[in-house]
């Protein structure tokens, strides 16, 4: 298969996928709306009522294509498609690894990913991953730097550091049990963000995460992200080591010209290898750019100690040519560096097993109850549990999500685990509003109640989108206890917290990044001056 036919190919499979984005969180709330019987009680005006109206026109009286629909939900990071679960392997690692579990449905939802990537290799990247699509287009920018009389910087960097990011995160997911990966995922973040556009009609701090990426690949490092950082692009290298599918290069028709070496945005050097090594997404860029015809498919058996480490015919070294210096690039990954790499993995696979955390979560599809009651479709009921001494504590909010200025209805259930006994006493609760720097604002007065039917039952307005604690305080065998619970009303951004952090951090990384590289060029123009 030629360069000219393959990458239009990959743009559909591209666009398709932008297009899934989109459509997977509109479908959880065209599937909401038609599950409650709630479509013509929707707002008039609005897009969101458009699109669902719109959906249900096409779907008509089509029980099986509801159906579809229905089972067409989740991420990029976890999805059913048409009835078929499908967990990006990341995902899958990350759930093992936090709960030491291996749950089946999870397993069966991996086998599709996986079995792709051995055949295929880290084609995830190259042609599904929306966050390599936006990055494509990040790097397209790059040409207006020149025009803008912007120089333009590619600060390199290891290969190996994503597999070391990879191994850093497994080991902390593994002693701490907190799934956090998909917090930082581009792919799970861009979905999170989708979701809560279409079904809140904002979006959150995930944005400020992708703009700093692309902020940073534009001036800083091209292709960073995907190149040097990204778990999930490790997992899938590491996957596609030993895949069939690869890119060949004939040393017949080879000129050494060097424009396959530009092209490629991963930096593998093309021309100097023999077939493709794990890290190459089969994007094909470099075929279609290589006027020789030099470059091509062809099933290839791998090569057992590494597979893409650079060869020639005649066993001579061949250099890039000088006098383009965007050709230069640094050494791929060597086998001793993968063996290293394979060794750590091993080891923080035994300090898996052997570690004692689990991790008190559930792994979930992305839709939009995450982490509420199981009464869906209705109006879900926000639930929190807690232990202090003897006692169970369960405090539910309705609504799951409080509407500001709206009341909501707060309830304790406090039992003693024990004797199944209710907690008879009075309790104290108060709100408090949380703040970046300094105290915590009360927004509602400590109040006592005594029980009414087995609950302590309160009546709360949160004033404004923003992060509360309800706290509630219990006399627990002779000992006053507090127990914060927190709640989220609207749609908080945090925006003021998440530019500060982001960019701070941002900031300082380029400062460094900026001190090394004069230091180096310092040091360079003192050699030169002592020869």
């Amino acid at each position: 298969m030629t360069g000219w036919l393959v990458t239009p190919l990959r743009r559909i499979a591209q666009t398709l996928s932008a297009i899934l984005l989109v459509m997977l969180p509109l479908f959880a709330l065209y599937s909401h709306y038609k599950e409650a019987r709630a479509i013509a009680d929707l707002p008039e005006g609005r897009w969101r009522t458009k699109v669902v109206r719109a959906v249900d026109t096409v779907v008509g009286e089509d029980k099986n294509f509801a159906q579809i629909i229905a089972e067409t939900q989740g991420t990029m990071w976890s999805a059913r498609i048409a009835g078929v679960s499908l967990t990006d392997p990341l995902a899958g690692l990350e759930a093992i690894v936090s709960s030491r579990a291996f749950y089946r449905p999870l397993i069966y939802s991996l086998l599709i990913p996986i079995a792709i990537t051995l055949i295929l290799g880290r084609v995830f990247c190259g042609w599904i991953c929306p966050m390599n699509t936006l990055l494509e287009l990040v790097d397209r920018g790059r040409r207006l730097l020149g025009w803008l009389e912007l120089r333009e910087r590619d600060v390199r960097f290891s290969l190996n550091n994503k597999y070391v990011m990879l191994g850093c995160a497994v080991g902390f997911v593994a002693f701490t049990g907190v799934p956090f990966l998909a917090m930082v995922y581009p792919p799970a973040v861009l979905s999170r963000e989708m979701h809560m556009l279409v079904f809140g009609n904002a979006v959150g701090a995930g944005v400020y995460l992708v703009l700093a990426v692309c902020a940073f690949e534009l001036f800083v490092s091209k292709r960073w992200w995907c190149r040097y950082v990204c778990p999930g692009g490790a997992v899938y290298s590491l996957l596609g080591r030993f895949r069939v599918l690869r890119i060949r290069r004939d040393e017949d028709r080879c000129t050494q010209c060097g424009d396959c070496v530009r092209i490629c945005q991963f930096d593998l050097r093309p021309m100097l290898v023999t077939t493709t090594g794990m890290e190459c997404t089969n994007c094909a860029a470099c075929v279609a750019g290589c006027e020789q015809n030099a470059l091509r498919y062809q099933i290839t058996l791998p090569n057992p100690r590494g597979g893409g480490t650079p060869t020639t015919r005649d066993s001579q070294p061949v250099t890039t040519p000088a006098a383009d210096e965007t050709a230069e690039v640094s050494p791929p990954s060597t086998d001793v560096a993968l063996s290293t790499i394979h060794r750590a993995s091993v080891l923080v696979i035994a300090a898996i097993l052997l570690s004692a955390n689990t991790a008190s979560a559930h792994h979930i599809l992305g839709l939009p109850h995450y982490s509420y009651k199981e009464n869906y479709p209705q109006a879900p009921t926000l639930e929190y549990p807690a232990t202090t001494g003897p006692y169970d504590v369960l405090m539910t909010s309705y609504p799951g999500a409080p509407v500001p200025g709206e009341a909501a209805t707060i309830a304790f259930y406090i039992k003693n685990r024990v004797t199944g006994q209710p907690y008879d006493e009075p309790v104290t609760v108060q709100v408090l509003k949380t703040t970046t720097f300094g105290s915590n604002e009360v927004v509602h007065e400590p109040a006592t109640h005594n029980p009414f039917d087995n609950q302590h039952k309160y009546t709360i307005a949160f004033p404004e989108d923003h992060e509360y604690i309800v706290e509630l305080t219990m006399n627990v065998e002779g000992q006053e206890e507090v127990i914060p619970f927190l709640i989220v009303a609207g749609e908080p951004t945090a925006t003021k917290s998440i530019v500060i952090a982001i960019f701070g951090g941002l900031a300082a990384f380029l400062v460094v990044v900026r001190a090394i590289k004069v230091k180096r060029d310092r040091r360079a123009a003192m050699v030169e001056r002592t020869d």
